[in-house]
């Protein structure tokens, strides 16, 4: 069995090479100088550290400190990947461990076979202290055990430029020496964009720009001119809110986890006309106001078991839409309310409607079908003042045009 080098368990004492860029896919992406790797370190920007041992790929490092984000992965001689660790940060100012994979596998297995066929441990940590540890014998052949226990996760400073002693020391490195790399015989290309990005999920920038009434934006080369409408009122006996599409409120809607006091509370949609087509509208956001209170933070609304450190870039957690509609509901009048939905005839204009009895607000879901996420909105003494779902009929994130990516 292949445990990946076990270089320093055997004593050996190693000299890592470093090869700064912006990340690795079969070979270095967009080299830096070390120079400009430390400007970036120091600035808490993304880039990518590649660690030689006798000229091979021995681990790569991918590091955002602004983030508060570490990924290793290590590779054997063979380059297949052996183990990979992931550091989030504390909220402290610190590091802990969020989770370690390890593959061991026979000698004679490929790289692109190894991590199917290898066995695999992954050991997964909150800061609350739990901790689960799942062991696949057969990796993809089958077989599987998970336990869960009570363990705080492994913790450390955020590191100075190249001192990565302890960081690699998680992975059963303890190098003795890491220095920069002056000449190499990895492959190298370029590319305009790097092969990763930092677990940076998907923010509502702009959002409040859906509620104001005469503001006009531009989608695919045509102008829309947004608005805003009162659609109701909404109540809330149990507090507890769903946002969901009305025709699955029987099998997987689940309340958000912030609850709010039971009442009634007025909901709101963002519209989008199209302005060379006045007839023709789209929801952009549908609002459940708990407050007349500003919001001055917004969060990402989640359900049991959902936990923002498993998204990755412009990733969320949202509600699915299979019948190009969406609703906001109590949870203990989501059964009650769970064959309404075929009354609603598509939402066509207008394009959203209350049940007399106050029990859910429904509205068309901006081009139809997808995943669409709901924000919080927290006000100056952290009271919740709205819930806003976003149907994300326009980019609202500024960082770049990527497509969203629900999880």
């Amino acid at each position: 069995m292949s445990t990946g080098d076990g270089l320093y368990g055997r004593g050996v004492i190693a000299r890592l090479e470093v090869v700064y860029c912006d990340g690795w896919d079969d070979g270095v992406v967009n080299p830096l100088t070390a120079a400009a790797a430390e400007t970036r370190d120091v600035a808490g920007e993304p880039y990518t550290a590649v660690l030689l041992i006798d000229g091979r790929r021995h681990a790569v490092m991918d590091l955002s400190w602004a983030d508060e984000y570490c990924r290793m992965s290590r590779f054997d001689a063979a380059g297949r990947q052996v183990s990979c660790h992931e550091l989030r940060g504390t909220g402290s100012g610190d590091l802990f461990l969020r989770r370690a994979a390890t593959w061991d596998g026979p000698p004679d297995v490929g790289e692109h076979e190894y991590p199917h066929v290898a066995a695999r441990t992954c050991t997964t940590y909150r800061l609350s202290g739990e901790r689960t540890h799942v062991v696949e014998p057969r990796g993809d052949l089958g077989g599987r055990h998970e336990s869960r226990s009570i363990q705080p996760p492994p913790r450390l400073p955020i590191p100075d430029f190249r001192r990565w002693r302890d960081l690699l020391s998680l992975a059963a490195d303890t190098p003795v020496e890491i220095v920069n790399a002056v000449h190499h015989r990895l492959p190298v290309r370029t590319a305009t964009r790097p092969p990763w990005r930092p677990p940076r999920p998907l923010r509502p920038r702009g959002i409040e720009l859906l509620f104001t009434p005469g503001a006009r934006v531009e989608y695919n080369d045509r102008q829309l001119r947004l608005s805003a409408r009162a659609a109701g009122r909404l109540h809330l006996p149990s507090g507890r809110l769903i946002a969901a599409d009305p025709s699955s409120l029987d099998l997987d809607a689940k309340p958000f986890d912030v609850t709010v006091p039971p009442g009634t509370y007025p909901v709101s949609v963002g519209l989008a006309t199209f302005v060379d087509d006045p007839g023709h509208s789209r929801v952009t956001a549908a609002r459940l106001d708990i407050s007349d209170r500003p919001a001055v933070r917004w969060e990402l609304a989640l359900r049991d078991g959902q936990d923002p450190l498993d998204l990755g870039y412009r990733q969320f957690y949202g509600f699915g839409v299979d019948a190009g509609m969406a609703c906001y509901v109590d949870a203990d009048s989501a059964d009650r309310v769970v064959d309404v939905w075929r009354t609603l005839d598509g939402l066509v204009e207008p394009r959203y409607r209350t049940t007399d009895s106050d029990d859910m607000v429904a509205w068309s879901s901006g081009w139809g079908d997808g995943a669409y996420p709901t924000w919080i909105g927290y006000d100056t003494s952290c009271a919740v003042t709205c819930f806003i779902a976003d149907m994300l009929l326009f980019p609202t994130d500024s960082e770049d045009e990527d497509d969203e990516d629900e999880d």
